[in-house]
């Protein structure tokens, strides 16, 4: 708890949104995410594309430039940054924003951070051709070596900083999918018997133990995680209620209603969970401009293909602010009074989910968030 009964105010951190060596091998020299999001068009009447960000396309692996984020995220409730983290067996992605930007910043010691491992196969999401498998970059594999490498790269860089986020003195480490990851270590015996060797690996340098959360789609994995030695759950968005309308899009307020059941589905669970909080969803900006709308089914199967999923509409700033009073009062209830509540996103442009300031609406979710988890708002 950042405050007297106030859960820390987490905000999931994307970093992709400057140039790295890897981005110009795989999409063309000097290529950023910005590109497409340049690029997006309406796709049907009221359609808010393109995003025009207040600051333009910034790169976010400058110092100067996180300066400005961490003190605007601090001046409206925002805790922590909640970095995706890219590591395929040693070979790491987009640690230049974090590495780079966040950790030069001069105003760093106003926000904390921690890594979330985005443990997926590094595929090509971006613009890909409808209904064709995707070309993927770098598989994801795990091993107790690997997770050693792991650990020795945050003990050097990350976990000895002094606003590296901890939880009842516990480092925080999350997982993006827990359930590959504890079955490619052996199951969950043995990943609890890895994660008690790397507490006395954290010991030996000086540091306090892991607190690792899972992020879990539902209660179903929540048991296998807890055999496994995690600690916390929580999830990485919600952007769907499965009310898909004729036109392709879904209203927030289904999603909203979405978000309060998955709370109460893992409120009875063994794991503490921290609820998440999403504030939109349009993935339009990753997707072919020549494939139609309303966006089909993949061929043959009854399921949306990424990135030519239903976009979420009507997401105002009013209501999101009723689905924070929401989680407050959630966390409020929930007995076991989970330590933090998670939002999507800060940065995440081009699926819809960001807090900086656009130009249509300003800082206009920044301020609801401040006036329920800022240090009035909040009770």
């Amino acid at each position: 708890m950042s405050g007297k009964g106030r859960p820390e105010v987490v905000a999931i951190y994307y970093p992709h949104w400057h140039n790295y060596d890897h981005g110009s091998a795989w999409k063309g020299e000097g290529w950023t995410e910005w590109e497409g999001m340049k690029a997006a068009r309406p796709r049907f009447p009221g359609h808010q594309q393109p995003k025009v960000p207040s600051w333009g396309c910034f790169d976010e692996s400058d110092p100067t430039w996180v300066d400005r984020e961490i003190n605007l995220a601090a001046d409206h409730g925002i805790d922590v940054f909640l970095y995706d983290w890219y590591w395929y067996s040693g070979v790491r992605n987009m640690e230049e924003a974090l590495e780079q930007g966040f950790l030069q910043a001069p105003s760093r010691g106003r926000v904390k951070f921690a890594l979330m491992w985005a443990n997926h196969d590094r595929k090509d999401q971006f613009c890909p051709e409808f209904g064709k498998p995707r070309n993927t970059w770098l598989p994801s594999r795990h091993s107790p070596r690997d997770l050693r490498c792991v650990i020795d790269y945050g003990v050097e860089r990350y976990f000895h900083q002094p606003n590296y986020w901890r939880v009842d003195d516990r480092l925080f480490f999350s997982v993006f999918q827990p359930e590959r990851f504890v079955q490619e270590l052996g199951g969950p015996r043995e990943t609890r018997a890895l994660f008690e060797e790397i507490d006395g690996r954290l010991q030996k340098a000086g540091l306090t133990p892991m607190h690792w959360n899972g992020m879990v789609a539902g209660p179903a994995a929540v048991a296998l995680l807890q055999e496994a030695g995690f600690h916390s759950t929580s999830r990485y968005n919600i952007h769907s209620a499965q009310q898909v309308r004729a036109d392709g899009t879904e209203p927030y307020e289904a999603v909203m209603e979405a978000h309060r059941q998955h709370w109460r589905n893992m409120r009875t669970t063994a794991l503490v969970d921290l609820p998440v909080v999403t504030m939109g969803w349009d993935c339009t900006p990753r997707c072919r401009l020549d494939v139609p709308w309303p966006f089909a089914m993949s061929p043959g199967t009854d399921a949306y293909e990424y990135p030519y999923v239903p976009v979420v509409v009507g997401n105002t700033p009013e209501l999101y602010e009723q689905l924070l009073w929401d989680a407050a009062q959630h966390i409020a209830q929930d007995q076991r009074k989970p330590f933090a509540i998670v939002l999507y996103a800060w940065n995440e442009w081009t699926e819809g989910g960001y807090l900086l300031p656009e130009e249509r609406t300003g800082t206009s979710y920044l301020e609801a968030i401040k006036r329920v988890f800022g240090a009035r708002g909040y009770r």
